[in-house]
C-alpha cells in the first residue's frame, strides 16, 4: 500500500492532469503516465506495467526536444521524468530477470538518459550502489548492437563512477567503439588512460600499437611501441615495428641496434640484411653531410672518419645483396655513393657503367650523397612514400583524400542554411511580437557571421585530418634569393635555405628524408591552405615555411525577408597570398619581406582618391628591373587595405607598353573630368628611366622601348604636365627610377653611355608634389632581402607603420633618412630621395595625407 500512495502522491504533487493541455504529443504522454499509475497501484502485470512506462518515457522524452525551456508543458515533462526515473531501473532489471534482454536494454538506457539530457544539467540524480552494474549493462548491450557512438557515452559514464570491477573492460571496449566509428584521435585517449591503469596488460599495449599505426602518430607508436618490448623484448613484431620506426625518425643507430637483434635472430633474412645495409648507409649519410657543414676543421675531420667507417660497412653488405640481385639499381647507387665518399675512384667508374648500361644515374663528382629508404623494388623513393612510414604522411583519417574536400563556400553555404533555417522559424509556443523582436536584420546578420566562423572552425577540423605532404615536388634552389619553390596541392610554397656551408645542397639532397611538422590551416580563395609548415632534415635543421594572413568569410548581406542567403556576397576579410610567388618561366619572384604581410586594414571611405600604378619588369629590349612587379602589387594591395581605396579606383598596369601608358593618363583624365576635378590622384612609377643624351630631358621606359628612339618613351615634361593639368585637389607622384641610365643591378642599359647622366631637372606642375627614389646622376637601388626597390621598401614600411595616416612632411623625411642610410650601407653607394612640391601648394603640401 505504500508503493501506491508514493505513485499517487508523486502523480498528485506534478499537477499534470490539472494543467490544460497545449500539444497532441503532451496530452498522449499525460495519458501513457496515467495508465502507467494505475497499473502500477493494481499490481496489474508487470510486463504490461514497463511496457507502458517505456511509452510514457519516449513521449516525455519528444515533448523535451520540441519544446524550449520556461514552455509550461516543457516543465511539466520534466517533471514527470524525475518521477518516473527510479522506476525505469526497475523494468530493465524485471526484463533481464524475466530473459527479455532487447527491453531490459531499453528501459536501462532510458534510466541512463535520463540524468545525461541537457534539460537536466544543473540537476543531480539519487544513484543506488547498483547504478555502475547498470551502466555497464547500458554500455556493453548498445555495443553488441552495434550502436557504438551511443556506446561510447554510456563507457564514459561508468568510467565517471569511479567503479573498478569492470574497468579494464570498459577501456577496451570503448577503445573498439571508438576504432569502429575510425575516431582514431578518442581510442588513443581512451588507451592512454587504460595504459596509465594498466601498463603491464599486453593487449591494451596491441591495441594502443594499432590505433597509432591508424592515426599515422610516430610520437604515440614509440611509446607504445616501447613498454610492450619492455614485456617482451624478442617479439619479432615488435622489433620489426620499432626498428621502421626509428627508419621513419632518422634515428638510424637505434635502427642499426634494432635490425642487428632481428639479424641475429634470423640470419637468413635477406629484407633485415638490406636494412642493416640501409641504415649504415644512411648513417654514412648523416655524417658525410654533417662533415660539409662543420666549420671546425677539426670536428669536420672526425665526422668525416665516422662516415666512412659506415660507408665501408654498407658496402660489405651492398655487394651481397647485389650478388643475390644483380640488377638491382636502387642498392648499385647506394654502392656508388658510397664509393664516391670513400674515395674509391677505380670501382666507382667501373659501377657507373654497369648503371648507366640499366638506364640508371650515374654518381658524378658533384653530387650530394643522399638518403635512401627501405623499399623492395628498384627505385630510391621517398621515405614519406614508403607503406611503413608511419608518421610522415601525417594523416589521421586514411580514407581522406585532399581530392575529396569540398570548396570552401559550398560547405560554409550548406552549414549556415541549415542552422539559420532552424534558427529563424517560429516557435509555436512564441508571440508574433516575441518572435518580430528576436528574428530582425541586425540579429540575423550578427548570427550568421557566427555560423560562418563556427563552419570555418569546422572546415578546417575535419579536413585537416585525412591531409599528407608526401606527394610535394620539391623544385630547383633560387641560389639569388636563397630560397626552394616546393609545390603542393596547397598551392606553392617558398622556405628560405640558406647557401653557405652546403646547406642548400644538403637540404635538397635530404629531400627523400624530410619529415613535415607541424602543419597549420587557413582558407584562401576558398580552398584548403597551409599557413605555415616546419621542414625537419635528417640532420636535425629546421625550416619554416608562413603564411601568416590567414583568409576568413563573413556574410555582407543579409535579406530579412529570409530568401535564399546570397553566397555570392560572402566576402574575405583578408588575402591569405603567400608572400612570394611565381613569374613567367618559374622564375621566382622575390618579395619574402615583412612588408608583403600584415599590410594593415583600415575601414576608411577613400573613395575620392584614384591610384594609377605602372610596374614595369620585363622589357622585350633591355634587361629587366628585378622586383618591380613585386612593387606593383604591394603598392596596389596598401592602396586597397591601408589608404581605403576601393578596387575600382585602383589602375594597376603591370608591364606597361607605350601604348598602355598612354591610355592609363586619358583614363585618368577621363575620371577627373566626370569628377569635376574633384578628386586626388597617387601616381606610381617602378620601372626604368632614361635620359636623353643629346637633350638630357627625362623620360620613363615602356616595356617595348629601347630608349635609343625616345619618341617612344613617356616624356617625365609630359607626365608631369597632365598630372597637373587634372585640376585635382592633389597629385602625390612616387618614381621608383632613376634617369640616369642607370640599371638597379648597378649597370647600364645597353642605350646609356658608360657614365651615369645628369637628366634635366623637371618642375611639378599644378598640385602636385614628386618624391623620387634618386637624386642626380644617383641610382634606384633594389633592396634585395626585402624583394622591393630600395625605395618602394621605405615607402611601404612607413605606410605600415604608421597605417597610412603619416603627413606627406613625414613620409618625406623617413625615405630620406632611411634609403640614404640603408642604400650606403647595403649597395656602398649613395642613394637619395628628394621630395618637390610644386609653388602652388607652397608649404601646405606638409600636412596632407594619403587617405583622409
Amino acid at each position: 500500500m505504500k508503493k501506491q500512495l508514493l505513485i499517487v502522491g508523486l502523480w498528485v504533487c506534478s499537477g499534470m492532469l490539472c494543467q490544460p493541455v497545449q500539444a497532441q504529443s503532451v496530452d498522449k504522454a499525460n495519458e501513457e503516465y496515467k495508465t502507467f499509475v494505475r497499473l502500477n497501484n493494481e499490481n496489474g502485470d508487470k510486463g504490461t506495467l514497463y511496457s507502458t512506462l517505456y511509452s510514457c518515457y519516449k513521449e516525455y522524452v519528444a515533448v523535451l526536444s520540441s519544446l524550449k525551456p520556461g514552455n509550461p508543458s516543457y516543465d511539466q515533462a520534466k517533471s514527470a521524468l524525475r518521477d518516473i526515473y527510479p522506476y525505469l531501473q526497475q523494468g530493465a532489471i524485471y526484463n533481464s530477470q524475466k530473459g527479455s534482454q532487447q527491453n531490459a536494454l531499453l528501459l536501462a538506457q532510458a534510466y541512463i538518459d535520463v540524468p545525461l539530457m541537457e534539460a537536466f544539467r544543473t540537476e543531480t540524480f539519487p544513484k543506488d550502489n547498483y547504478y555502475p552494474t547498470m551502466v555497464y549493462f547500458a554500455a556493453s548491450g548498445t555495443f553488441n548492437i552495434k550502436d557504438y557512438e551511443k556506446a561510447i557515452v554510456y563507457f564514459q559514464e561508468y568510467l565517471r563512477t569511479g567503479e573498478q570491477k569492470n574497468r579494464k573492460d570498459v577501456f577496451t571496449y570503448m577503445a573498439k567503439a571508438c576504432t569502429n566509428i575510425k575516431n582514431y584521435a578518442l581510442a588513443k585517449t581512451v588507451l592512454d588512460e587504460a595504459v596509465n591503469n594498466y601498463p603491464s596488460d599486453f593487449n591494451l599495449l596491441s591495441m594502443g600499437i594499432n590505433c597509432c599505426i591508424d592515426l599515422k602518430d610516430n610520437e604515440g607508436l614509440q611509446k607504445y611501441v616501447s613498454k610492450a618490448l619492455a614485456i617482451k623484448p624478442d617479439d619479432t613484431t615488435l622489433l620489426n615495428i620499432q626498428g621502421k620506426l626509428y627508419e621513419d625518425t632518422q634515428e638510424y643507430q637505434k635502427a642499426l641496434q634494432t635490425y642487428t637483434i632481428l639479424r641475429n635472430a634470423n640470419p637468413r633474412s635477406l629484407e633485415i640484411y638490406k636494412h642493416l645495409g640501409l641504415n649504415y648507409y644512411n648513417l654514412g649519410v648523416l655524417f658525410n653531410n654533417k662533415s660539409a657543414m662543420e666549420k671546425n676543421p677539426s670536428a669536420a675531420k672526425k665526422l668525416s672518419k665516422q662516415s666512412e667507417e659506415y660507408f665501408s660497412a654498407a658496402v660489405s653488405i651492398f655487394k651481397d645483396v647485389l650478388g643475390s640481385d644483380p640488377t638491382s639499381l636502387k642498392y648499385m647507387e647506394a654502392l656508388a655513393t658510397a664509393y664516391y665518399c670513400l674515395g674509391k675512384t677505380s670501382e666507382l667508374n667501373s659501377l657507373n657503367n654497369k648503371i648507366s648500361s640499366l638506364g640508371g644515374n650515374a654518381v658524378s663528382a658533384s653530387s650530394i650523397p643522399s638518403l635512401m629508404a627501405f623499399s623492395d623494388d628498384n627505385k630510391s623513393v621517398p621515405a614519406s612514400a614508403t607503406a611503413t612510414n608511419y608518421n610522415t604522411q601525417l594523416f589521421a583519417t586514411p580514407s581522406t583524400n585532399a581530392e575529396e574536400i569540398p570548396e570552401y563556400p559550398k560547405f560554409a553555404q550548406s552549414y549556415v542554411e541549415e542552422k539559420i533555417k532552424a534558427w529563424q522559424a517560429k516557435d509555436p509556443y512564441e508571440t508574433v511580437d516575441e518572435y518580430k523582436a528576436r528574428v530582425t536584420e541586425a540579429t540575423r546578420d550578427t548570427k550568421v557571421k557566427e555560423l560562418l566562423a563556427e563552419a570555418e572552425k569546422k572546415y578546417i577540423s575535419t579536413y585537416t585530418q585525412g591531409i599528407r605532404f608526401s606527394d610535394m615536388q620539391l623544385k630547383p634552389y633560387d641560389a639569388d634569393n636563397r630560397a626552394f619553390l616546393i609545390e603542393s596541392k596547397f598551392g606553392e610554397l617558398i622556405v628560405p635555405v640558406p647557401r653557405e656551408n652546403n646547406e642548400a645542397r644538403i637540404f635538397e639532397s635530404s629531400w627523400k628524408g624530410m619529415q613535415f611538422k607541424e602543419p597549420q590551416f587557413c582558407i584562401n580563395n576558398g580552398q584548403l591552405a597551409l599557413a605555415s609548415l616546419t621542414f625537419v632534415t635528417p640532420t636535425g635543421n629546421t625550416y619554416r615555411y608562413d603564411n601568416k594572413e590567414a583568409v576568413n568569410y563573413a556574410a555582407t548581406t543579409v535579406d530579412v525577408r529570409f530568401d535564399a542567403i546570397d553566397y555570392g556576397s560572402l566576402a574575405q576579410a583578408g588575402t591569405s597570398e603567400t608572400p612570394v610567388s611565381r613569374v613567367q618561366k618559374n622564375e621566382i619572384k622575390v618579395g619574402s619581406s615583412d612588408v608583403d604581410i600584415n599590410i594593415p586594414e583600415v575601414r576608411t571611405n577613400n573613395d575620392k582618391t584614384f591610384a594609377v600604378i605602372i610596374s614595369n619588369e620585363n622589357y622585350t629590349m633591355v634587361s629587366k628591373v628585378p622586383m618591380a612587379l613585386n612593387d606593383g602589387e604591394t603598392f596596389s594591395r596598401y592602396c586597397e587595405k591601408t589608404l581605403g581605396m576601393p578596387k575600382d579606383n585602383i589602375r594597376f598596369y603591370p608591364d606597361a607598353s607605350y601604348g598602355t601608358m598612354l591610355r592609363a593618363m586619358r583614363d585618368i583624365k577621363d575620371i577627373s573630368n566626370a569628377y569635376s576635378g574633384q578628386i586626388k590622384v597617387i601616381f606610381y612609377y617602378a620601372g626604368h628611366g632614361i635620359p636623353n643624351e643629346a637633350t638630357k630631358d627625362a623620360f620613363l621606359l615602356p616595356i617595348d622601348a629601347d630608349g635609343q628612339q625616345t619618341e617612344g618613351c613617356y616624356s617625365l615634361n609630359k607626365l608631369y604636365t597632365e598630372l597637373g593639368g587634372l585640376n585635382a585637389n592633389y597629385v602625390v607622384v612616387f618614381l621608383d627610377a632613376c634617369f640616369s641610365g642607370a640599371q638597379r643591378d648597378g649597370g647600364m642599359l645597353a642605350s646609356a653611355r658608360g657614365v651615369a647622366l645628369k637628366a634635366k631637372q623637371e618642375d611639378p606642375k599644378g598640385n602636385m608634389v614628386i618624391f623620387s627614389a634618386a637624386s642626380g646622376d644617383e641610382t634606384a637601388f633594389p633592396y634585395k632581402d626585402k624583394g622591393h626597390g630600395l625605395f618602394t621598401y621605405f615607402l611601404l614600411k612607413k605606410l605600415q607603420e604608421s597605417k597610412g595616416n603619416a603627413t606627406l612632411k613625414d613620409l618625406g623625411d623617413y625615405l630620406t633618412e632611411k634609403v640614404k642610410q640603408q642604400s650606403v650601407v647595403v649597395n656602398r653607394k649613395v642613394q637619395t630621395p628628394t621630395v618637390s612640391p610644386s609653388a602652388t601648394l607652397s608649404s601646405s603640401w606638409k600636412e596632407l595625407k594619403l587617405k583622409p
